[in-house]
């Protein structure tokens, strides 16, 4: 059953239960909920905004549209004990809940926003078109990510573009050939460095090469670290061979990549919504979690909340002030994402601006043939400014869009997702300077009877939906060491 609301503030139910059979036989995990939201021209525009963060902004002619979003209700059995506590139900809270029921202990999962999933979003647009505004591509080589698809009965379709192989256009745009000669010398070139202390940035303008291709590159890696290359830690024997845009196949979710958190949530007995956890407590052998009117008392607690949150969690006793350091001072990528129904029959492409940190494309649904959408990523600071994302007003990235792509027929409202703005996430996932790589044991180091899960955890699979599922499972394995259950 589909239910249109239109939200305005945080007034969603703080428990989700199953309903009982009077719904025409069906339990609660078989009912479906669709969100239609009204917005105003700012992210952050209402009360609503600041709870739970999803808004997105639809706007591309001046007047104001809708996209659903679709939330599963889950089951909640209502209880003040279990073994385990989770704290976030994105994909590495859920991983690590699905890790607990496996072993047989009980598991309550706590999430602030009134949905399962994190920073992974899908939408359908008014055209009927699945959209991602969150985590989207799955890579070739996401072996826990393929194998939760298949735990969980679900299908993955092949995108028909190649997530590393985009078509530069623009101003200083150089032909597909010269921008692989560039990357290919840059593995050769970064695969034999030994340099310690330097940024991605600079490594890369010391390869030698065109430097026309240079700007190209540097555009498309800026945007996928979501930061200013001369911020991000050159890491030899991690990003030395992972440049060059090697042809691969890369796949999305038949059914969005939300239908992943969904089913994963639909398998734990106790998932409850629009509860923001505030304070966690440990006493004698017991950790004790407020959220709200809620107080659960657990054995063991994962805290599996997005880097930027997890000190605004009162610990007592407090964390040890050098992993502290090390959770507040991880930078923070800033990345923003935009979907654009389109009209006719649109062909699959992957265009890289070469002026700017953004891209876009069209790629294929699970029936082999190019979604009616147009989807575009904006990666690091300086997008946002020229795209003017904090504006809530998407109509400029439209335009660079069809500006470059003018084979591309807008037909409808655009839908656009600023996760800077996004007030439990705070950006899109971690950019490693070389103080926070340092800082890496102290991100999985467990206080007390209590582990850490998130793509900031995950080492060299950060800011992935692989590395949040190996996070949510590492953290879980940790728990199980302690309850003995390992």
């Amino acid at each position: 059953a589909l239910v249109s609301l239109t939200l305005t503030g945080p007034g969603l139910p703080a428990r989700l239960r199953r309903p009982a059979s009077s719904s025409g036989g069906r339990t609660g995990s078989d009912l479906c909920l669709g969100s239609r939201d009204r917005l105003g021209t700012s992210l952050m525009s209402s009360s609503g905004d600041r709870a739970f963060g999803d808004r997105a902004v639809l706007q591309t002619t001046g007047h104001h549209s809708t996209c659903r979003y679709r939330k599963q209700v889950y089951r909640a059995t209502v209880r003040d004990h279990a073994d385990v506590a989770v704290i976030g139900a994105g994909f590495s809270g859920l991983a690590a809940g699905l890790e607990f029921e496996d072993a047989g202990l009980s598991v309550v999962v706590l999430e602030a926003r009134d949905r399962v999933g994190g920073r992974v979003l899908s939408v359908e647009l008014e055209n009927g078109e699945l959209a991602e505004l969150g985590a989207e591509w799955i890579m070739p080589e996401d072996e826990v990510l393929q194998a939760t698809i298949d735990r969980l009965g679900l299908s993955a379709s092949e995108a028909g573009v190649d997530y590393l192989r985009r078509e530069p256009r623009g101003r200083v745009a150089v032909p597909m050939a010269e921008l692989d000669a560039f990357l290919e010398a840059a593995d050769a070139h970064l695969a034999s460095s030994n340099a310690t202390g330097s940024s991605m940035g600079s490594m890369l303008d010391a390869v030698p090469g065109d430097d026309r291709a240079r700007v190209v590159a540097k555009a498309r890696l800026q945007g996928t670290f979501a930061c200013d290359l001369d911020h991000v830690a050159w890491r030899a024997g991690w990003h030395a061979g992972r440049v060059a845009a090697e042809p691969a196949v890369y796949r999305r979710m038949a059914r969005g990549n939300q239908s992943i958190a969904d089913a994963a949530a639909r398998l734990l007995p106790d998932v409850r919504l629009g509860r923001r956890a505030t304070s966690v407590i440990e006493r004698r052998d017991r950790v004790g979690i407020g959220a709200g009117d809620d107080r659960i008392d657990a054995d063991a607690v994962v805290v599996a909340v997005p880097v930027r949150l997890v000190t605004e969690l009162a610990f007592d006793p407090p964390l040890p002030s050098e992993q502290r350091e090390a959770f507040e001072r991880l930078p923070m990528g800033v990345a923003s994402k935009l979907a654009l129904p389109l009209g006719g029959e649109p062909g699959r492409c992957a265009i890289q601006c070469a002026d700017l940190p953004f891209w876009f494309w069209v790629a294929d649904g699970d029936d082999g043939r190019p979604r009616r959408v147009v989807t575009s990523f904006a990666g690091s600071e300086l997008p946002q400014e020229a795209l003017a994302t904090a504006s809530g007003d998407p109509r400029e990235w439209v335009r660079r869009i069809v500006e470059l792509a003018p084979e591309l027929r807008p037909n409808g409202s655009a839908v656009m997702k600023v996760w800077g703005h996004d007030a439990l996430s705070r950006g899109a996932y971690s950019a490693w300077d070389h103080p926070s790589v340092a800082r890496r044991p102290q991100f999985e180091r467990m206080h007390g009877a209590i582990a850490f899960a998130g793509e900031h955890t995950a080492g060299d699979h950060s800011g992935t939906m692989e590395g949040a599922l190996r996070s949510g499972k590492r953290a879980a394995s940790q728990v199980l060491e302690l309850l003995g259950h390992a």
